[in-house]
Order: C-alpha cells, then sequence, then structure tokens
C-alpha cells in the first residue's frame, strides 16, 4: 500500500511538472521574435521578414501559392540558361506539414521563374526593405 502512494504521489507531481513546462514553453514562443531565414549564394545568410516577389506578372502569379503558412522551405536551382533575359530558375518548395518533422522528397513541388524575378524581404533590425534577386538565392525558410 505505501509504494502505491508514492508511486501516485509523483505521478502526479510529473504531469503538473509537464504541464508547467508546456506553459512556460509556449509562452516562450508566443513572445520570441520569429524570423525567415534567407541563404544567398557563397553560404552568406540573412534573417528578417519576407515580404513578397516581384517581377513578371506569371512569375508573380506562379509563385502565389508560396506563403509563410503554408510553406516550409523553398529550394532555388537553375535549369536553363538562354542569355541572361530568358534564364529560368527552379523554385522547389516543400508544403508545410504540422503533423511529422517535414515534407519528403516526393513532396517537394516546383515553379519555373524568370532569374529577374526578386524578393522583397526586412532584415532583421532595419526598417529598409530591400529586394534579393532570386537567383542570388539558395534557400528560404519562412518562420511559422
Amino acid at each position: 500500500m505505501f509504494p502505491g502512494w508514492i508511486k501516485s504521489a509523483f505521478r502526479g507531481g510529473k504531469k503538473e511538472m509537464q504541464e508547467s513546462f508546456h506553459e512556460q514553453h509556449n509562452f516562450i514562443l508566443s513572445t520570441a521574435p520569429m524570423w525567415d531565414r534567407m541563404e544567398l549564394k557563397y553560404n552568406k545568410y540573412v534573417l528578417g521578414e519576407f515580404l513578397e516577389f516581384k517581377g513578371k506578372q506569371e512569375d508573380v502569379v506562379a509563385l502565389r501559392i508560396i506563403k509563410r503558412s503554408k510553406v516550409s522551405r523553398l529550394i532555388i536551382q537553375k535549369i536553363s540558361m538562354f542569355g541572361l533575359a530568358h534564364s529560368k530558375l527552379q523554385v522547389l518548395y516543400s508544403p508545410r506539414d504540422y503533423r511529422s518533422g517535414g515534407a519528403s522528397a516526393s513532396e517537394w513541388k516546383e515553379v519555373t521563374v524568370r532569374s529577374s524575378t526578386e524578393v522583397v524581404f526586412r532584415p532583421q533590425n532595419s526598417t529598409k526593405v530591400c529586394k534579393f534577386k532570386i537567383s542570388s538565392i539558395t534557400s528560404l525558410s519562412p518562420s511559422a
């Protein structure tokens, strides 16, 4: 009887500790700054806020499906080069799935756009908005 009492006392305490931990964790996550992470060529990184895509209408329309709440990561790859004005890039994106750790390779979707398409991005601790050519970007990971 005595060991059963001890077990039940510790189980109750463990549950309360878990609930307290989850409350603290949720508080930290709700107050922590969230930044999008953009990786540029030559291993340079920029933290900040992804705002939008700019470029030719058909490219922007094709990229419209890429939203912070829907996409967990973008990877940009060059696919063809027919002179500078006609170079095309493949934008691979993985849909955000909150039920698993991430998208599998089979879940990656793709969009082809001109290399002149730009990403409008506000760097961390800056009020200035910057435009980056999509051809200079390796990947973009939007925050949740």
